[in-house]
């Protein structure tokens, strides 16, 4: 069995509420948009700027961290946190959907920046744009070099500053969705103008929905006391069409971004979501393996932070409470730091400090893909 023996995050500095975002703009969004802002469930997030609501009405970025800054603090963390010694460590595997730069990947940029923490004869492995189910696919592969080198650890680093990646809100107006639909209906905007309007008020809810963030886990084996991995159930692309639920252009053509990549996510996503995660879940549920049966007999429910839409989808297609303490710290990891892609369920196993009883991991992404998983204590 894979134990995880050690977590922690890292956040910038620089906090920005949601009420302070949306009154530097108030100007701009129509009062229908702000409501959906408000209802997505995100208080507070981290920006690896200084001036993120200066910069979402045109200032020019004044970035004071970055995706591999960020990972390297949480992983000096996790390893300070240990105490053991980093010769220990064997193998480390970097995740992110928002790296600094193409090449070279995350690992070794992070390799790069711990000279005199982890050996330089290591292996490492890079896992970027894997969306975000990647921590438990991460841990598979943790767990697959743990098996054949004993006495081995890893460290398996999920980091992202999605900040940097939004686009300034450089338009007069923006409006919600029904709106547009209105809008279209009585002429006021032809097909075309239809989803340029829609594209922007994409571009709005994400800027106000992601946020930047990074968690290390340290994993060993035969770590008595510390809570184990598994089984563990993944799912991609059920149908056909759900490759492009959730996607990401390398060079967007939208003014605001020069040429940088552009997310898109399409309005089927809470639906597909709840299915994915769903069939992942039973999956495990249902695998011999599994010490329990049913979701009645964990104590906790660790979801991905996709928005509280999403989460309220996934809670209702799983017969869970939403305001229960089963899920309480998926909306809570949601309301004070954003969608944190691949790092938003590793949040959440950093802040759990009590283990009794077994708990479930559930992610879902880009791909389209999911990854459910059971930890119980060794």
């Amino acid at each position: 069995m894979i134990s995880l023996v050690s977590a922690s995050t890292a956040t910038p500095e620089n906090k920005f509420s949601t009420t302070e975002l949306i009154a530097s703009m108030m100007h701009k969004l129509s009062p229908e948009l702000i409501n959906t802002i408000c209802t997505l469930g995100v208080e507070n997030r981290y920006s690896a700027m200084d001036n993120y609501s200066d910069f979402l009405t045109g200032a020019n970025m004044n970035p004071t961290s970055s995706t591999t800054e960020l990972g390297v603090n949480a992983t000096r963390k996790c390893i300070e946190e240990w105490g053991g010694d980093p010769s220990q460590i064997g193998l480390l595997i970097a995740a992110t959907n928002t790296p600094d730069q193409m090449l070279p990947c995350l690992a070794s940029e992070v390799m790069a920046r711990t000279h005199g923490l982890l050996p330089r004869s290591l292996s490492t492995v890079s896992m970027q744009s894997q969306g975000c189910s990647v921590m438990l696919k991460s841990v598979e592969v943790a767990q697959w070099y743990l098996a054949a080198n004993p006495g081995k650890m890893a460290v398996v680093l999920m980091s992202e500053a999605h900040t940097p990646y939004v686009a300034p809100l450089l338009n007069e107006e923006y409006f919600g969705f029904r709106e547009i639909a209105r809008m279209r209906k009585n002429g006021m905007i032809d097909d075309a103008g239809f989803e340029q309007q829609r594209t922007e008020t994409t571009l709005v809810i994400q800027s106000m929905l992601f946020g930047d963030g990074a968690v290390a886990l340290l994993l060993g084996t035969d770590q008595s006391g510390k809570p184990t991995f598994g089984p563990i159930s993944h799912l991609t692309n059920d149908s056909p069409d759900d490759v492009n639920l959730l996607s990401m252009v390398s060079n967007s053509t939208h003014p605001a971004l020069h040429g940088k990549p552009q997310y898109f996510m399409r309005p089927a996503v809470p639906t597909r979501g709840a299915h994915y995660a769903v069939t992942t879940v039973n999956d495990v549920l249902d695998n011999p393996m599994s010490p329990v049966s049913n979701l009645s007999q964990v104590d906790d429910c660790l979801i991905h932070t996709g928005s509280k839409k999403i989460l309220d989808g996934v809670c209702s297609q799983l017969h869970l409470d939403a305001d229960s303490t089963k899920v309480e710290k998926s909306y809570d990891v949601l309301e004070n730091y954003g969608n944190l892609s691949s790092a938003s369920t590793g949040f959440m196993l950093a802040g759990k400090r009590e283990w009794a009883g077994p708990a479930m991991v559930v992610g879902f992404g880009v791909g389209f893909t999911a990854s459910a998983g059971l930890m119980s204590m060794n």
